[in-house]
């Protein structure tokens, strides 16, 4: 009697062992994501809860009854309606890895998906105990449970001690039964699942056809989360074209504020270029009237602001008019009026120095063109009406250009002596 009880004690202890090593492989060869935080292997039938964590649908039911409505990892409350949901997506995810055969230490080196296990392990060559005369597979094998035994003994205890297990299948492969005949296809369910409902809507939508709530709630929640991500993307669009905007302004105001800091600090000498002079000398021809300006220059950083000016000459149309025009600053409320300086007009040679145009000019203090101006452009202009000879111009051409040196000098009224 003695050694009966050893000899069943000794199979139990067998058929446990097989049990774990078949969870020890399945486990190892799948990710840490794949396992459930209870039973410590691979998730079957997973349930995910509203807090994020996965777990095996027969673990947190079983869970929560013993331990109470709240969350084994981080102890949120959980209620069985509201905050587990069926984790369809890890299912397909795997569905589609591969494992390592539970006798895969005894030599065997197939790699199997779960769904396959079950039909492997019936047939597999490479069992632990070779001597075995038979492999008895658990009844509900085809509702996912997997064990192995090697006698009708070891078979009908497991079926006593694991009932709660079994019913547990048992209730989540109900759930899951079509409606219909037609919907026995497992990836016809799921594409009618996920497809987006027909355009002609005339005929109606069967009841029966309609996804399960807890399909509708997915769906709400992807749909939810798809209006979400298109807001942030809109907005996110708008960031970027905004910033491509003011990109461009500084693009083009860095030129401008360059140009503008050299005409600040140019201490009265300017360079006038007029590019494509001969257009503009038309140009002048054809209108007497037409006038062309230089930019603001200063005479220094906080000094007076004037600027050039040239035109076919009023009182000789075969010269070219070269003026000053003093010019509406921030500076000029504390600057000495009327102006007082000297002005230096000189139109460059290209190739010869001797052959500059040279004038040399004075302020006059009663000319209303040195007063204060009022105006953006004192209205009143100094120079030469008759500086150079249109015909002459010719040989100052360069590159179609034509170059100016304007120079400005304040004179000064008050010496200041140190001490």
């Amino acid at each position: 009697m003695e050694k009966n009880s050893a000899s069943h004690s000794k199979e139990v202890n067998t058929a446990a062992e097989e049990s774990r090593i078949h969870d020890e492989n399945v486990k190892s060869d799948l990710e840490s994501r794949y396992e459930c935080p209870i039973c410590l292997t691979w998730l079957q039938d997973p349930v995910l809860t509203k807090c994020g964590h996965k777990f095996c649908y027969k673990c947190i039911f079983t869970w929560m009854e013993k331990e109470g409505p709240r969350c084994p990892v981080d102890d949120q409350t959980l209620d069985e309606e509201r905050d587990l949901f069926r984790d369809r997506c890890t299912t397909r995810e795997m569905s589609q890895q591969r494992t390592n055969c539970p006798y895969n230490k005894s030599g065997c080196t197939a790699k199997l998906f779960l769904v396959d296990m079950e039909n492997h392990v019936k047939e597999c060559t490479y069992k632990e105990n070779p001597c075995e005369k038979q492999n008895i597979l658990c009844p509900f094998q085809k509702l996912g449970c997997f064990e192995v035994f090697s006698t009708e003994e070891l078979s009908l205890c497991h079926l006593d001690t694991c009932i709660n297990k079994h019913l547990t299948m048992m209730y989540n492969v109900l759930t899951k039964l079509p409606l219909h005949q037609s919907e026995i296809n497992p990836v016809a369910i799921e594409s009618k699942l996920w497809n987006p409902p027909p355009k002609d809507t005339s005929k109606g939508i069967s009841q029966n056809n309609l996804p399960s709530e807890e399909c509708q709630q997915l769906l709400q929640n992807l749909y939810e989360r798809i209006v979400v991500l298109e807001q942030e993307n809109r907005e996110l669009s708008i960031i970027v074209s905004n910033q491509k905007n003011q990109l461009t302004t500084l693009q083009t105001l860095i030129p401008f504020n360059h140009e503008e800091m050299l005409l600040h600090n140019c201490n009265g000498i300017y360079i006038w270029r007029l590019k494509l002079f001969e257009e503009k000398l038309v140009t002048m021809i054809n209108d007497p009237l037409k006038m062309f300006y230089s930019p603001g220059f200063y005479t220094s950083t906080n000094g007076y602001k004037l600027c050039a000016r040239i035109n076919i000459s009023s009182k000789n149309s075969d010269f070219l008019s070269l003026l000053l025009h003093i010019m509406k600053s921030e500076n000029d409320d504390a600057l000495d009026w009327p102006f007082n300086g000297m002005m230096y007009f000189v139109l460059i040679h290209p190739n010869n120095a001797d052959k500059d145009i040279r004038e040399i000019t004075s302020s006059q203090p009663d000319l209303e063109a040195f007063k204060k101006p009022t105006n953006e452009l004192n209205k009143r202009s100094f120079g030469y009406t008759e500086f150079v000879k249109l015909s002459d111009l010719n040989d100052f051409l360069q590159n179609e250009s034509l170059i100016f040196r304007i120079e400005v000098k304040v004179s000064d009224k008050f010496k200041i002596s140190t001490i």
